[in-house]
């Protein structure tokens, strides 16, 4: 699962140096931005896969209002960064869900890479 973070962060950053080279500061910053968005929504999902590989008794009731808990809360984080930079930091569009994007998809690769070890 850190595999996962290392990849986006691997992602991201050659993105947003690569932006900041061909845009400017402003659209690198918004990338950034919306790469570290990715980034807390896989943390919280690496965070939540720690803490649940010790065994603990519980039933499929209890797992299930888990799994449900943690994806509303990875849900809502997301939805408030995304427009704590769209609204609160008035970060472009374009560039700040384009580093999301590339962030999920990171992401993604990774999940289908650790699964087909």
């Amino acid at each position: 699962m850190f595999f996962a973070l290392t990849l986006q962060a691997a992602v991201i950053v050659p993105l947003a140096l690569a932006m900041w080279a061909i845009s400017g500061a402003t659209h690198a910053l918004a990338l950034s931005f919306g790469g570290c968005v990715a980034l807390a929504n896989t943390g919280l999902l690496v965070w939540r896969w720690y803490r649940g590989r010790v065994p603990v008794p519980s039933d499929g009731a209890r797992h299930l209002k888990a799994f449900n808990r943690s994806a509303l809360e990875r849900f809502f984080v997301v939805a408030v960064l995304l427009a704590a930079g769209l609204g609160g930091l008035r970060l472009d569009a374009l560039p700040l869900l384009g580093g999301f994007i590339v962030g999920q998809i990171a992401w993604v690769i990774a999940a289908a890479v650790l699964n087909n070890n």
